[in-house]
């Protein structure tokens, strides 16, 4: 570092000009040249703007200063160590660089926190498209339970036979799926052995769910046999 004739300061490549943590009221202005400043190790802007402040915010605020300024090249700097009382009394457009200066600061701010804002409602669309999706499961769920109830149409006499056309999967889907009125029912003509066969299928199809093919599958085939049922019923009775 060293003093030119005019007052300035001259940084060279790699001097530190302010330093995290210190106190220190000297707010510096870039004539020219180029600084970095940093957060612990990490960069996080460079100043090579002529009339640039440097250290304004925390000698404003009468705090530490809140980043470490390094010369990224030979760097020319006025240096104003009365502070920001010292400059709005003696130097009054430097103080209105100053406030246009922080006004810049705070625009920048506002756009990226809205940049950020829009990112994480962009990020949050999969969870509300996530919602969606979990919503038509349910929907579907219950679809599922529906389409079921036409075992209700079944009459006592043939729900037995009914019931042994269907493998223990398609009987333990029937089971999980259905309706508390149509598992009773059905309960009704399985044996207890038979039930707890069918306990750790349930409890598989109670956790993992099925897809729904499988279930349009399902009711197809109960569909063709409630109608093979009607139709032997109906020749039953027109005898």
């Amino acid at each position: 570092m060293k003093k030119t004739d005019k007052g300035a300061v001259i940084y060279q490549k790699g001097e530190t000009i302010i330093r995290e943590g210190e106190k220190d009221k000297t707010i510096y202005f870039l004539v020219s040249g180029k600084v970095g400043i940093y957060k612990g190790r990490k960069l996080i802007s460079v100043l090579d703007k002529p009339n640039s402040p440097i250290g304004e915010i925390s000698a404003i605020l009468e705090t530490p200063r809140t980043a470490t300024c390094i010369a990224l090249e030979e760097s020319e700097l006025v240096a104003y160590k009365g502070g920001i009382d010292e400059i709005i009394a003696k130097y009054p457009k430097t103080t209105k660089a100053i406030i246009k200066s922080l006004a810049e600061r705070v625009a920048k701010s506002t756009e990226e926190l809205g940049n950020i804002q829009s990112e994480n409602q962009t990020d949050s669309q999969p969870s509300a498209q996530k919602m969606q999706k979990e919503e038509k499961e349910v929907e579907s769920q219950t679809s599922q339970k529906e389409n079921f109830s036409i075992i209700s149409e079944i009459p006592d006499e043939y729900l037995q036979k009914f019931l042994s056309t269907l493998t223990e999967k398609e009987l333990a889907i029937i089971l999980t799926k259905s309706s508390d009125k149509i598992k009773s029912r059905i309960e009704k003509h399985i044996s207890k052995r038979k039930m707890d066969s069918l306990k750790d299928i349930i409890i598989f199809y109670s956790k993992n769910g099925l897809s729904n093919a499988e279930i349009e599958v399902l009711h197809k085939k109960i569909e063709d046999v409630a109608q093979a049922i009607a139709e032997a019923e109906n020749k039953q009775s027109q005898k």
